[in-house]
């Protein structure tokens, strides 16, 4: 594990390097997108805004998820480079038992509430038949998908971004398949997307068990010793991660009823193809993220300050090069995509005029979704949590509230694009007064 974390590379092996764990993200973010592809073409355009109306719960539980996963392995891959596998195996075996302990209360919790909490949410009569189905199955789908995200993180840190890459492609490979077979050949409707995605996460979680139950591995389920100052400081340091998912959850919830007043349940059909695509095209720049911290945790442990600077010199370039092309991707080629997932006229026109105005927030999100994982794998959850509530709830949601106000719809639409710029100033502040500090010159 040493060598693989510690050597050093050139620019195309860091671009192999980060590969799985970019089309890792990429396949994540298809999993809702594959559900909506499927209903607009099957089913119906109230179905696709159902779907979009669930999206908050499922933000719910990733984000606990990514919290512990992201908070806990910063400091599991810091006592890696240390040499200290005893404490990190312990600490591992632990959060992995609090995992779970959480998965079944949230699950009978949203049970137990599931249809005031779709009415809270923005269901419309019209939409609550849809709502309610998608959402029961989405809410069993809590504690598999839950340890997906878990496993799939905890594969980058011991060393194995290819099983992570697996997990994702069977996961992604067989949504496909059980989605047609539900949805086009049982007519099952939108409980059959809600099946297909169940089903197909099961198996994808079910990998990542067997992988750590294993040989293979080098973290291994052993006796856990109970630490709470830990597992607070991993919610702490992961808090930034929560942030991103809880704030995507109420950013959504702003704007299904912003649309709503303009565009009623087209708005909200076509507010959910905009939203596929911004998962899919920020997955890029998760999946640089996510695919260099356990690096940046691990070389830290070992006092590897050039390994560190290596992977960020890269980093931002690759960043750099991404936003620019998937911002052109958004901005020219967006009226294809959007065509893919609609025949409707009304709803593929809102969604066209919004995804020009949209596009602009690629060109900066990259850099706050890095430097806020990137203060997350040095341990600094505070500024991490700093910058992801500022980009994905603070300006945001001001942005939301008051900009419709004086451009109308236009004003939904540019509130990511704005709440970026605003952020980005502060993440750049944050990186070269505090986040380059840890940038020792090897001889110290």
């Amino acid at each position: 594990m040493e060598e693989f974390f510690s050597k050093k590379q050139t620019y195309p092996q860091f671009v192999r390097f980060v590969i799985p764990s970019i089309i890792t993200m990429v396949f994540l973010s298809f999993y809702t997108t594959i559900d909506g592809f499927f209903v607009s073409r099957f089913v119906n355009s109230n179905a696709l805004a159902a779907i979009n109306i669930v999206i908050p719960i499922t933000c719910v539980f990733f984000g606990i998820s990514v919290m512990l996963a992201n908070g806990s392995g910063a400091l599991v891959g810091i006592k890696l480079g240390e040499k200290n596998e005893d404490e990190a195996n312990s600490f591992f075996s632990f959060v992995t038992l609090v995992l779970f302990v959480i998965s079944i209360i949230l699950t009978i919790l949203f049970l137990v509430f599931l249809k005031p909490i779709l009415i809270m949410l923005g269901s419309t009569e019209k939409l609550l038949p849809y709502t309610m189905t998608y959402g029961f199955v989405t809410v069993l789908m809590i504690i598999p998908m839950m340890f997906k995200l878990y496993f799939e993180y905890y594969a980058r840190v011991d060393g194995n971004p290819k099983l992570s890459l697996l997990m994702s492609t069977v996961g992604l490979g067989l949504n496909l398949v059980f989605d047609y077979i539900f949805i086009a050949v049982f007519k099952l409707g939108i409980l059959g997307a809600g099946l297909g995605t169940f089903s197909s996460i099961a198996i994808s979680a079910l990998i990542g068990l067997v992988y750590f139950i294993s040989d293979k591995s080098h973290l291994k389920f052993t006796k856990p010793k109970i630490d709470f100052k830990q597992l607070l400081y991993s919610c702490y340091n992961g808090s930034s991660e929560m942030f991103t998912e809880f704030s995507t959850g109420i950013t959504t919830l702003l704007f299904n009823k912003s649309i709503l007043v303009f565009h009623g349940e087209n708005g909200v059909a076509a507010m959910s193809i905009i939203t596929y695509m911004y998962y899919f095209f920020i997955a890029f720049y998760f999946g640089i993220t996510v695919g260099i911290s356990p690096v940046i945790s691990f070389n830290l442990g070992a006092k590897n300050f050039d390994k560190i600077k290596e992977s960020l010199k890269y980093s931002f370039i690759s960043l750099g090069i991404s936003s620019v092309l998937i911002f052109l991707i958004s901005m020219f080629g967006g009226k294809y995509i959007i065509l893919g997932f609609t025949s409707d006229v009304d709803v593929y026109n809102i969604a066209c005029f919004g995804i020009k105005l949209f596009s602009f927030c690629f060109l900066l999100i990259s850099i706050n979704i890095f430097m806020s994982g990137y203060f997350t794998a040095i341990g600094n959850g505070t500024i991490s949590a700093i910058i992801s509530v500022l980009h994905t709830l603070i300006f945001i949601c001001i942005a939301i509230i008051t900009l419709p106000r004086f451009l109308g719809v236009a004003g939904i639409w540019l509130s990511t694009p704005v709440a970026e710029f605003l952020t980005v100033f502060f993440s750049m502040a944050f990186y070269f007064k505090i986040g380059r500090k840890i940038l020792k010159p090897t001889k110290e």
